[in-house]
């Protein structure tokens, strides 16, 4: 009895261990991403071009998730999470150089590509580890709340990069602890394409609804303060979002997923849409609450789904979160155009409308009732 109490506590002990790191990973990517589009403003850049500087961290991120998610299923999890713990490290401390725009979009693919390394390969590990994946996930979101609250108490941009850095090195010293989960990694060339057809309905949608989220996320800092709030308030909202998802996302795991995944498609319609036509202050922040339920429904769901798929879970990961930084390269640099020629509430309805693109691909079409044969009179 002691020695499974003691196995018990030892396996409980590892997943917090890997959920901090999941935390300390996001708070730095948080505390340095919120003001990325005011640092692109305050350099004299044009919408277009901070979506620009989006995109150049998504399209690397993406590229880098994908490859590492697929070879981490023949070479293991934990060669990928401490090299891009390590390389988040340095590539945070290097937005320091970052003093025009070129530097500045240069400077954020490297964040991208050093954070695609880590990611997959972590989702992996947590699920093989027994980990809860809401609860995992949740303290991801944790990590953006204190991100996001860090941002709006350091404001500065370089305390808040110097912070993103030292919370990975953090992350990175952590890793140490873990031992490879005694999975079977394949010693076959895994076949890309298959795992892509296996789950194809599920990026697609995800693809269309985060989309028009990172549309709207590039813009709505500027968006906020064209309202009339300071950074103070930009940060405090995002606070919120991120404060819902860790609350809701723990207790995601006992429902159906495919359920969860379809009702976060919708509801996220209803708050692009809402975000188009709301600018005081309280239905903000309810605004803001929904979305934490709408990405946590959404998120999770779609996440248990690829993970519950198949053994390839590392290819599964990096195709899950490079369905995300497709978004993101692709997102930020719509975000701008649109807002360039419809203004800001422009993109926010744009990104409702690939919201309703999203829920009819995730929800699958009723299969026709078989006929039952008539009996013999």
């Amino acid at each position: 009895m002691k020695t499974e109490t003691a196995g018990a506590n030892r396996k409980t002990s590892h997943i917090t261990l890997i959920s901090t790191i999941n935390f300390l990973l996001n708070f730095a990517v948080q505390g340095s991403l919120i003001f990325i589009p005011l640092l692109g403003a305050q350099m004299g850049a044009k919408d277009w071009q901070i979506g620009l500087v989006g995109a150049s961290y998504g399209a690397a991120f993406l590229l880098s998730s994908l490859f590492s998610g697929w070879k981490s299923d023949s070479l293991g999890r934990l060669l990928f999470v401490r090299l891009g713990l390590a390389a988040s490290a340095l590539a945070f401390a290097a937005q320091l150089l970052a003093h025009n725009l070129v530097v500045l979009t240069l400077v954020r693919s490297v964040v991208g590509f050093a954070l695609g390394i880590a990611t997959a390969a972590l989702l992996a590990y947590a699920f093989e580890s027994g980990a809860d994946m809401g609860k995992f996930s949740s303290y991801g979101s944790l990590g953006w709340i204190f991100g996001a609250l860090g941002a709006a108490v350091l404001k500065e941009f370089h305390l808040l990069f110097f912070t993103s850095a030292f919370t990975c090195l953090a992350a990175f010293a952590i890793s140490f602890t873990f031992r490879e989960v005694a999975a079977q990694y394949s010693r076959h060339r895994i076949n890309l394409w298959l795992v892509i057809r296996r789950g194809f309905r599920v990026y697609l949608a995800v693809f269309l609804r985060h989309l028009g989220a990172t549309a709207v996320w590039i813009i709505l800092p500027l968006y906020l303060t064209a309202l009339g709030m300071d950074r103070f308030w930009v940060g405090l909202l995002w606070s919120i979002n991120f404060a819902v998802q860790f609350v809701i996302m723990r207790y995601l795991q006992r429902f159906n997923e495919n359920k969860v995944f379809a009702f976060g498609q919708l509801l996220s319609i209803g708050v692009f849409a809402s975000y188009a036509f709301v600018s005081a202050r309280p239905a903000l922040i309810a605004v803001q609450s929904l979305l934490g339920v709408a990405w946590s429904c959404l998120y999770v769901g779609a996440l248990l789904i690829v993970l519950r798929s198949g053994e390839e879970r590392g290819t599964a990961s990096g195709i899950f979160q490079s369905t995300l930084n497709l978004c993101n390269a692709l997102g930020p640099f719509l975000g701008g155009l649109i807002a360039g020629w419809w203004g800001y509430r422009g993109v926010m309805l744009f990104a409702a409308g690939l919201g309703v693109a999203g829920l009819l691909v995730a929800v699958p079409p009723a299969r026709p009732a078989r006929e039952t044969p008539k009996q013999p009179v």
